[in-house]
């Protein structure tokens, strides 16, 4: 490039979206699920809830993890479709297992819950410990938080600490808030 910046175009999202539904259409899973979620935010086009849906079950059938995720949240919350927490936890799993990192965290909560599955605190706690090792903010704040009150786990202070910092470090304002509370 002999010194010279290539320019990066920019995009609007209705262009963006008109170039990933060419993909998408060509069964290309990353696309369709951008599409599925400019449906699912009305950006690039209008918002269609259902049409969201079809795009991510589409993703989600040509493998996408994030297609999956999506679709599961859809399932749980009764979005574009009746709500299904059995469904729904089936694809957090499908997703987990294949490395989805907020996959993980959801299947955990949902084994602790028993949302969608037969409550196991064991398995749900395998998720979120997986989860939390990996980053993800969310699980970290849940693994601390049991580890603050003996939920599930033999309580530990300075296990809670830990981990209740590294969701706080990665942006996690209840975190911030309970170490804050403990450490009057």
């Amino acid at each position: 490039m002999n010194g010279s910046v290539a320019k990066i175009r920019k995009w609007t999202w209705k262009e963006a979206f008109a170039d990933a539904l060419e993909g998408a259409e060509l069964g290309k899973a990353p696309y369709q699920n951008f599409v599925g979620y400019c449906y699912d935010v009305g950006r690039g086009v209008g918002k269609d809830i259902h049409l969201a849906a079809c795009w991510y079950e589409r993703a989600a059938r040509n493998g996408s993890t994030d297609g999956m995720f999506n679709l599961a949240l859809m399932w749980e919350y009764g979005q574009g479709r009746q709500c299904n927490a059995r469904q729904a936890t089936q694809l957090y799993e499908k997703a987990a297992r294949r490395g989805h990192l907020q996959a993980q965290c959801n299947l955990g909560v949902n084994y602790l819950g028993g949302i969608g599955v037969r409550r196991d605190i064991q398995e749900g706690f395998r998720w979120i410990r997986r989860a939390a090792r990996r980053g993800d903010d969310k699980a970290q704040y849940i693994l601390g938080r049991a580890y603050l009150d003996g939920d599930g786990v033999r309580k530990s202070e300075t296990h809670a600490i830990t981990w209740l910092t590294k969701a706080a470090k990665a942006g996690h304002a209840k975190a911030r808030r309970l170490l804050r509370s403990i450490q009057r």
